[in-house]
């Protein structure tokens, strides 16, 4: 009997069959032994399910599970928390893009291991060339309120990728679902909310090479409409006042409005079609901003002095090109 705790990790994979025997190799590398590995296949047309299969066949702790039908993403990363072995002491996604290093899972749990107040571990990435994560001060352990205070103001994002965080059990598992089914960016708020009670461990070296797949599911989810901007301030308005003293929390909510309308203004150089806007006026007034058409042209009227060249480029590329 090992002596090392039990760890799931998961990958939640559709139409993923050139990602998946690189999962499984990253799992079959590791240092860390007493693991067990699910492929969730989310109903895959391609051949994701036969090729897992014959990745659990070179393995006793690797199996398959095969969804019914194809569920949302969120769902599905839902069914993957779901799938966590009786026993798990820790959990970890791995996304059909993303590859960990071999010390990946022995780093973490080792710091999860000393400091048990710790529900999520994480560490550096390498983003494409780029190690990031990498702002944190010296050390392995930041009370949670701190980590969640740093990442709200930007000096460090450290939940780039869900494949770069192990979850404590005991931290998640009274959460069901784990993840908010009606938001894309579920797992940055679950690491929020689980911090409120929680602290937050942290490996100073880069276990994660985050994937870069332009037709992964998520980036298909995302599509053109930069969803990320709309995300990070409903992120703030619905974490920051509960971190943030109300003078800082307003300085920096007034910081991301003038980042999304700068890209608003941008894009109105490209003539983007109503479903965009649409998008964003929605999401602007359910965060309580309405959208502003006078602060979108004057940033458009900004962005036509500071670029005159690409934005008039843009214009015209718009009558032939992608209006989305």
């Amino acid at each position: 009997m090992s002596n090392e705790p039990l760890v799931t990790v998961v990958s939640p994979i559709y139409n993923g069959e050139k990602h998946v025997r690189a999962c499984a190799e990253c799992m079959l590398a590791q240092t860390y032994t007493n693991w067990r590995y699910v492929i969730l296949d989310n109903h895959s047309t391609d051949g994701t399910g036969a090729i897992a299969a014959d990745c659990a066949s070179r393995d006793g702790r690797i199996r398959v599970v095969r969804n019914p039908e194809t569920y949302p993403v969120i769902r599905n990363h839902n069914e993957a928390f779901r799938q966590a072995e009786t026993g798990s002491v820790y959990f970890r996604f791995l996304q059909a893009d993303d590859r960990i290093t071999p010390d990946c899972l022995e780093a973490s749990v080792a710091v999860a291991e000393r400091h048990p107040s710790a529900g999520i571990v994480g560490s550096q990435f390498l983003w494409g060339d780029k190690v990031t994560a990498t702002e944190f001060p010296e050390g392995e352990f930041f009370a949670g309120h701190d980590t969640a205070r740093r990442t709200l103001l930007g000096h460090v994002y450290p939940f780039l990728t869900p494949s770069g965080l192990l979850w404590r059990m005991q931290a998640v598992q009274a959460r069901e679902p784990l993840w908010d089914e009606r938001y894309l960016y579920a797992d940055v708020m679950a690491c929020y909310e689980i911090l409120r009670e929680w602290d937050f461990g942290y490996v100073p070296r880069a276990l994660t090479v985050a994937g870069r797949d332009a037709n992964s599911v998520t980036s298909q989810v995302t599509g053109s409409f930069n969803k990320m901007l709309a995300s990070n301030l409903h992120l703030l308005v619905m974490f920051g006042p509960g971190c943030l003293e109300e003078e800082l929390y307003e300085k920096r909510v007034a910081q991301q409005l003038a980042v999304y309308y700068a890209y608003l203004g941008q894009s109105w150089w490209h003539r983007r079609l109503a479903a965009f806007w649409d998008f964003h006026a929605a999401e602007l007034r359910g965060m309580g901003f309405p959208l502003s058409k006078w602060r979108v042209r004057r940033n458009a009227l900004r962005y036509l002095r500071a670029e005159p060249g690409d934005a008039l480029s843009q214009f015209a590329r718009s009558f032939t090109g992608d209006r989305t």
